[in-house]
């Protein structure tokens, strides 16, 4: 469970309207969630005169409102003024503050689209699996002439996002396409390890053979899942698999049952985040 965050300020009878985001905010603290969670959207026009005056007559906090105004006054950035918000109201920590400025300054002279892409990598990067598949289909929806490299690295990340929810088939689908209209080789490493991953050995090797511009990647391929092994074998999760061992061939089998639990219980909990 989350510490409590002191409210700063009053609640807002007038909710104020945040166009670029669409959404409605009552307090300081839903603009400091706002900002920190759509960093990637926001940009100068966000933060005007009606943001500074809102502040100051609905939210009573006019200290504040004063210093972000001569801000403003001085073509102040995006990053200094929502900075500025965020360490007043002790929302964010320090590290949190600086990667919403840094997110910001890199931000300045994109167009919403980029904007949204960048958002959509940093959420697949976060994990948020749900909101960067919205942040894709967004982009496909209204960018109608997209260019083909472009297209290619959404169907290449949506593949990735399919392949850590398990749904290799649907992956294998948008890494082929990304392959076909951006010509990568890593997008067609994705093709063969989605499929590898559906097929039986017979099947795959019959695939390969099949599939003659399959050949060379899928020695690569073959080369990336050992290193892959290697590192799974001195990872965390495999030294916990050892120690059930360990308690099942000790005949602790108490130990043993907890474990599991305990260990399942986690490995739900972290897939319900990813698809949540």
């Amino acid at each position: 469970m989350s510490a409590p965050i002191l409210c700063t300020g009053r609640y807002a009878l007038k909710p104020y309207y945040l166009e670029k985001i669409g959404r409605r905010i009552y307090s300081i603290e839903e603009l400091c969630y706002c900002i920190t969670q759509n960093a990637f959207l926001i940009d100068t026009d966000s933060f005007d005169m009606s943001l500074v005056d809102w502040i100051s007559d609905e939210l009573s906090l006019r200290k504040l409102s004063d210093e972000l105004r001569s801000m403003l006054v001085h073509n102040c950035s995006a990053a200094a003024f929502a900075g500025l918000i965020l360490e007043y109201v002790g929302y964010s920590s320090k590290e949190e503050i600086s990667s919403v400025e840094e997110i910001l300054k890199n931000n300045a002279d994109m167009d919403i689209y980029e904007k949204r892409m960048s958002r959509a990598e940093y959420l697949m990067k976060q994990g948020h699996l749900h909101q960067a598949f919205a942040e894709y289909g967004y982009l496909q929806k209204h960018m109608s002439e997209m260019d083909k490299n472009v297209k290619a690295k959404i169907e290449h990340n949506q593949g990735v996002m399919y392949a850590h929810l398990f749904m290799y088939d649907r992956a294998a689908e948008l890494f082929h396409k990304a392959w076909e209209d951006g010509g990568d080789d890593e997008s067609y490493l994705g093709y063969l390890a989605a499929k590898r991953m559906i097929m039986d050995e017979k099947e795959y090797v019959a695939f390969i053979g099949a599939h003659k511009e399959a050949h060379n990647l899928s020695l690569k391929l073959e080369q990336r899942m050992d290193e892959a092994n290697d590192l799974y074998d001195a990872s965390s999760a495999n030294i916990k698999l050892r120690s059930l061992e360990l308690y099942r061939s000790g005949a602790k089998m108490s130990e043993y049952y907890d474990e599991v639990e305990r260990i399942t219980t986690d490995m739900k909990e972290e897939y319900r985040g990813l698809v949540e």
